[in-house]
């Protein structure tokens, strides 16, 4: 009896081992373009509510990006974000193009679902 209870107990403590721990998480890419043009070298940063840790991702030349939540863990918290884009003029030669809306206090907000999300920045420069 006792080796079965001990039986019983140990295979709990695996099962409960396995469950998934950490935040909720969800995969995010999509495609930042800026008056129909893609935008490259466009930091894109989604912002969850409260103080929790935000996601990034990059665009490359296509303006397509994939967030990442911290090193080698991509996605972003499931719920409600705001989200900045803009460009450092380090990388990005010229003109930063885009509009303060889109960074500094932006205007933009996205809801993260379970599952794959795809979610497009159509901006405009005006």
């Amino acid at each position: 009896m006792r080796k079965r209870y001990i039986c019983w107990l140990a295979a709990i403590v695996l099962v409960a081992g396995c469950s998934k721990s950490g935040p909720d998480l969800a995969p995010v890419s999509g495609r930042v373009t800026l008056d129909g043009q893609p935008v490259e070298n466009a930091d894109v940063t989604f912002q969850p509510e409260g103080s929790k840790s935000p996601s990034f991702g990059r665009t490359d030349k296509d303006g397509n990006y994939t967030l990442g939540y911290k090193k080698g863990v991509v996605g972003a918290l499931v719920g409600k974000h705001a989200v900045q884009i803009s460009t450092s003029p380090e990388i990005v030669k010229g003109p930063n193009r885009f509009p303060a809306k889109y960074n500094t206090n932006s205007e933009l907000h996205r809801d993260v679902e379970s599952g794959k999300n795809e979610i497009n920045f159509d901006l405009t420069s005006k």
